[in-house]
C-alpha cells in the first residue's frame, strides 16, 4: 500500500471512529460504505472492515463513558447483548452466501428506516403523557426491544455496521433513554457483539490484514476525539446529524448496488 493510499485509509478510519463515538455507532456505518464505495473493494471485505472498525471505536469509546459514569446503561447493555451476540454470529455466517449488490441495497433500506425514525424524533420530541409512559417501559417493550436487538445483531454480522444505527433507535425509541445515553450505550453493547461476526468473517477469509491495520490506526484516533466531544455537544443536533447521514449513506448504496447489478 502506498503512502497515499495508507493517508486515505487513516483519515477514513479517522472520520468513522469520530463519527461512531460521537453517535454511537460503532465506526462501521462510515467505514462500511467507505472501504466499499471510496476504495472500492467487494462488500465482504468492507464489512469485515466495518466489524474491525466497531471493536476499535468502542474499546475506546465505551471506556471513557464507563469512566464518566452515568452515561451507559451497563444492564440493558447486558440485556440486549444476549440477543444480539446470537444474531451478529448468524448474520457473519450468512455473509458468504449473498451478493455484494444485494448486501448494498439491504444495507440501505436499514438506514433509510433508521433515519425516518430518528427524524420523527427530531421533528416530534415526546412530551407530556407520552413521555411519561415512555420513561416506564414495561415488559412488553422490554421484550420487544430484545427481539430487534436479535435482528439487529444479524445486520451487524451480515453487513459488518457494529449495529448502531439499529441500537440507538432502539435504546432511544423503545426504551426510552435519552440520545446521549443511548448513544453511549450502544458504543458499549457493540463492544460486545461484534466478535461473534469478525470470527465468521475470518472463517470466510473476508478480512485483509493490509487494509484493516491503518484503518484501526484512524478509527482509534477519531474515537478519542469523538468521545471527548460527545459530552460536549447538544443532543438535538447529534440527532439531527445522525439521521442526515444515515439518509445521504443509504443514496450512495443504492446508486452503487443498482449500477453492480
Amino acid at each position: 500500500m502506498v503512502l497515499l493510499e495508507l493517508l486515505l485509509v487513516c483519515a477514513g478510519g479517522f472520520l468513522a471512529g469520530l463519527v461512531g463515538a460521537l453517535m454511537g455507532l460503532g465506526g462501521g456505518l462510515v467505514a462500511v460504505p467507505f472501504v466499499n464505495l471510496v476504495l472500492g473493494l467487494p462488500m465482504q471485505v468492507a464489512a469485515s472492515a466495518g466489524l474491525v472498525s466497531t471493536l476499535a471505536t468502542s474499546s475506546i469509546a465505551a471506556g471513557r463513558f464507563l469512566r464518566q459514569g452515568g452515561l451507559v446503561e451497563v444492564e440493558l447493555g447486558l440485556e440486549l447483548a444476549l440477543g444480539a451476540a446470537l444474531g451478529s454470529l448468524l448474520g457473519g455466517l450468512a455473509s458468504g452466501w449473498l451478493a455484494g449488490p444485494l448486501l448494498q441495497l439491504v444495507f440501505a433500506g436499514v438506514l433509510v428506516l433508521a433515519a425516518v425514525q430518528i427524524g420523527r424524533e427530531v421533528v416530534w420530541p415526546r412530551t407530556g403523557q407520552e413521555a411519561g409512559d415512555c420513561r416506564r417501559p414495561g415488559p412488553g417493550r422490554r421484550a420487544l426491544a430484545l427481539g430487534a436487538s436479535l435482528g439487529a445483531g444479524v445486520l451487524a454480522g451480515l453487513l459488518g455496521i457494529g449495529g448502531g444505527m439499529m441500537y440507538v433507535p432502539i435504546l432511544h425509541l423503545l426504551l426510552c433513554l435519552p440520545f446521549k445515553a443511548a448513544s453511549a450505550t450502544s458504543n458499549f453493547l457493540m463492544g460486545l457483539i461484534v466478535l461473534p461476526a469478525l470470527g465468521a468473517h475470518v472463517a470466510h477469509g473476508h478480512v485483509e490484514l493490509g487494509l484493516v491495520g491503518p484503518l484501526a490506526a484512524g478509527v482509534l484516533a477519531g474515537a478519542s476525539l469523538g468521545a471527548w466531544l460527545m459530552p460536549r455537544v447538544r443532543a438535538r443536533w447529534l440527532q439531527l446529524a445522525f439521521g442526515l447521514l444515515l439518509a445521504a449513506t443509504a443514496v450512495q448504496l443504492v446508486r452503487q448496488g443498482v449500477a453492480s447489478w
